[in-house]
């Protein structure tokens, strides 16, 4: 079954994908296109980038995220082979909140090595009394409503 793929006059991501503005690309398949960041965190970032414009991840549908998902762990294992590095980072920055910049969602692959200067971990805190039923109930209840079921199984 073929995908069919919208992009968006306006923007950046769309228009890197399209060769309207340069890139150096690592990828590129029906699915996705990833390139060099170019303000790495470190030598060797680089953005996957679904050809399928959407807002963020949230947006993206089920079948285009698997799909470009599938790629990930063979882009991974360059990464590491290619940087020496010793670990990676996969992240998403979802909304402006979290850190993202560009409204295409994406994810950054960033290699990470034992005495590079990112910081890490983020601060962890903790649940107090029944909040963590709370939140997992939530959570639940608003997965089988996205499923279409009434409420959690």
């Amino acid at each position: 079954m073929s995908l069919s793929y919208h992009s968006d006059d306006n923007c950046l991501f769309c228009k890197i994908i399209a060769g309207k503005i340069p890139s150096k690309k690592v990828w590129a398949d029906e699915n996705c296109y990833a390139f060099l960041d170019i303000s790495p965190v470190n030598h060797g970032h680089f953005l996957v980038v679904p050809r399928h414009h959407h807002r963020d991840l949230s947006e993206l549908p089920g079948e285009v995220a698997s799909k470009v998902a599938s790629i990930i762990p063979m882009l991974a294992k360059a990464l590491v082979r290619s940087t020496g590095a010793d670990g990676f980072n996969l992240i998403v920055n979802n909304g402006a909140v979290a850190g993202q910049t560009v409204f295409h969602g994406h994810w950054h692959l960033i290699p990470r090595f034992k005495d590079d200067s990112v910081n890490w971990p983020w601060p962890h805190g903790r649940y107090e009394g029944d909040q963590m039923n709370q939140v997992a109930f939530a959570i639940e209840r608003e997965i089988a409503l996205l499923q279409g079921h009434s409420k959690p199984e």
